[in-house]
C-alpha cells in the first residue's frame, strides 16, 4: 500500500493548490533573481513594511514497504507577496529571504537524506524534521531582517548576501 502525504508550509499562511498555482509561483532556480513585478499582491496599506516576500517550503513523501521517496521544494508566492516601493536594495534584501527559504530546502533535504527508515514513525518523523528545519529557517528570517535593518544597514545587507551566498555553496549537493 502506497501513502502519500503533502506538507505544505508558508511563512504566513497556508494556500490550497488549484490550477492557479504553477502562474502564481516561482520555484527556486541558480540565477533567477526576483523583480518587483513578480510581487503582485495587493499592499497593506496599515502595514509599516514598504515590501513582504513570501517564500515557503514545501514537500512530497511517498512510501511503501521498501522505499521512501520525496521531493522538497522552495517557492515565492508572487500574489501574496507585495510591495509599496521600486527600490532595488530592498529588492535584493526580499531575495535574501527567498534564498533563505532555499537554503533551509536543503538543510531539509539533507536531513531527510540522512533519515534512519522507520515505517511506524515515518509520517511525524518527517513533520518533526520539517517542523524544525522551518523553525531555524525563521528564526534566521528575523535575525536577516534584524541585523540588516530591513536593508537599510548597507554593511550588514552586504555581509548577509555573502553569508547566505556561502552557505547555499555548502550545501550545493542538496539543491532541488
Amino acid at each position: 500500500m502506497k501513502i502519500l502525504i503533502q506538507f505544505l508550509f508558508v511563512s504566513f499562511f497556508l494556500i490550497e493548490a488549484n490550477n492557479s498555482f504553477a502562474q502564481d509561483t516561482i520555484h527556486w532556480r541558480p540565477g533567477y533573481k526576483l523583480k518587483w513585478e513578480d510581487f503582485q499582491g495587493k499592499p497593506d496599506s496599515n502595514s509599516p513594511y514598504k515590501a513582504i516576500s513570501t517564500p515557503a517550503i514545501s514537500y512530497n513523501l511517498s512510501v511503501n514497504e521498501k522505499k521512501i521517496s520525496y521531493k522538497v521544494s522552495c517557492h515565492f508566492y508572487k500574489i501574496k507577496s507585495w510591495t509599496k516601493s521600486d527600490n532595488q536594495e530592498l529588492l535584493m534584501h526580499e531575495q535574501g529571504h527567498f534564498d533563505i527559504a532555499e537554503l533551509f530546502a536543503r538543510k531539509l533535504r539533507k536531513k531527510f537524506a540522512e533519515y534512519k527508515f522507520s515505517s511506524a514513525t515515518i509520517s511525524y518523523d518527517f513533520r518533526e524534521i520539517y517542523n524544525k528545519v522551518v523553525e531555524e529557517k525563521d528564526k534566521m528570517d528575523s535575525l536577516y531582517d534584524k541585523e540588516t535593518n530591513l536593508s537599510r544597514n548597507k554593511q550588514k545587507q552586504i555581509y548577509w548576501n555573502k553569508k547566505i551566498s556561502s552557505e547555499l555553496k555548502k550545501l550545493e549537493a542538496y539543491k532541488g
